[in-house]
């Protein structure tokens, strides 16, 4: 009997971690400011492509971007109150206020982690800023390490009339830091010590400067540290960039992310984001309101492979599991997420279905 009782208690376990395993959990930052104005978790079943809205937290008044830490115990996220709050993630994948601090600027629009899990970095938007934390063996944010404040314009008077930080991101070996203005079509570089919490501009290359106009607005940076992909929001390109051991940037190729013919509503690109295979890059429009994929050649270059836009409506953020299975887009103008099945091979996705409800939705962070 004990044996048949031990042996039942080891099947109920490997199926429940079997079930587990089946689903990953990711967390929604919201632009709404509302009473109800929170940081939703739900979990992608990866047999069946199903979401699930398993909890909500309000600590943060519109929790617009989040980030997780590399070693999956800490959130961060952004509020339109100006601050920028740390949260535990429990064994159950519920989150924990901890502490915030002020992001140091108005309209703090992104925060990310440093890969060492040591710093976290918010650009403020509207006041054209950019801020460095240290965060503590607890997960705690410190008060701010490092500020600056940016200066410039560019030739789009609407847009870029003054500075407008809007993206920072470390580089994978955790010696750079590269912070996007949209106002003055510069990305900033940094060199960093995370273990000291300093920051100093890159005597190797201050700033690399985009073309004007352009209004870079996010990065990513594959993992071989060599390649830098740029999306520009306001010309709506993408430019693919070398990246050398002195972490300066040199253009190689821009490219178009929407139909040269298109004569919609004003188009804005929104986010960008690696396959993590490593193999495929994948960009945002909004106004065009499209998925776009493309192929990284081996010379750096890029190569389009597909265009998807069904049911997808101002896809300010999106991501791919860490599988490669699924890509999630979060629709600003719908209120939802809508899930995508992912060719890892080829790079091209194909609509699965409309899932839940999620009022403005704006960024999508896999745990």
């Amino acid at each position: 009997m004990k044996k048949l009782l031990l042996s039942v208690m080891l099947l109920s376990a490997g199926l429940k971690a079997f079930a587990q395993d089946r689903n990953i959990t990711f967390y929604v930052g919201t632009q709404d400011k509302g009473a109800n104005s929170s940081i939703t978790r739900c979990e992608l079943n990866l047999a069946s492509g199903q979401i699930t809205l398993v909890d909500t937290i309000n600590k943060s008044v519109a929790p617009g971007y989040v980030a997780i830490s590399p070693n999956k115990r800490n959130l961060y996220a952004i509020g339109s109150d100006n601050k920028v709050s740390a949260y535990a993630i429990e064994p159950d994948r519920k989150l924990t206020f901890l502490n915030s601090q002020p992001s140091e600027g108005m309209g703090p629009c992104h925060v990310s982690v440093h890969p060492a899990g040591k710093m976290a970095f918010v650009s403020n938007y509207g006041g054209g800023s950019f801020s460095a934390y240290n965060v503590g063996e607890d997960g705690k944010l410190s008060a701010p390490v490092y500020k600056e404040q940016y200066t410039g314009t560019g030739p789009n008077a609407k847009r870029q009339e003054k500075a407008h930080a809007h993206f920072a991101t470390a580089s994978p070996d955790g010696k750079y830091v590269y912070v996007t203005d949209l106002g003055s079509d510069k990305v900033m570089n940094y060199s960093i010590d995370a273990n000291a919490g300093k920051l100093t501009p890159n005597a190797a290359q201050p700033f690399f400067s985009g073309k004007p106009g352009a209004g870079p607005r996010h990065l990513v940076i594959h993992p071989s540290g060599k390649r830098l992909f740029l999306l520009n929001e306001l010309d709506a390109t993408i430019t693919a960039c070398s990246v050398d051991k002195k972490g300066v940037i040199t253009a190689i190729k821009t490219y178009p992310t929407i139909p040269a013919d298109y004569s919609g509503p004003t188009n804005t690109s929104a986010a960008v984001h690696l396959h993590p295979n490593g193999k495929f890059v994948y960009v945002s429009n909004r106004g065009h309101n499209s998925i776009t994929a493309f192929k990284i050649l081996g010379n750096g270059e890029l190569e389009m492979v597909d265009q998807q836009t069904k049911s997808i409506a101002t896809p300010r953020d999106f991501n791919i599991d860490p599988t490669g299975k699924y890509l999630i887009v979060a629709n600003q103008a719908s209120d939802n997420l809508v899930v995508y099945d992912v060719d890892a091979a080829t790079g091209k996705f194909t609509f699965k279905h409309e899932s839940i409800a999620v009022k403005l939705p704006i960024c999508v962070a896999f745990l």
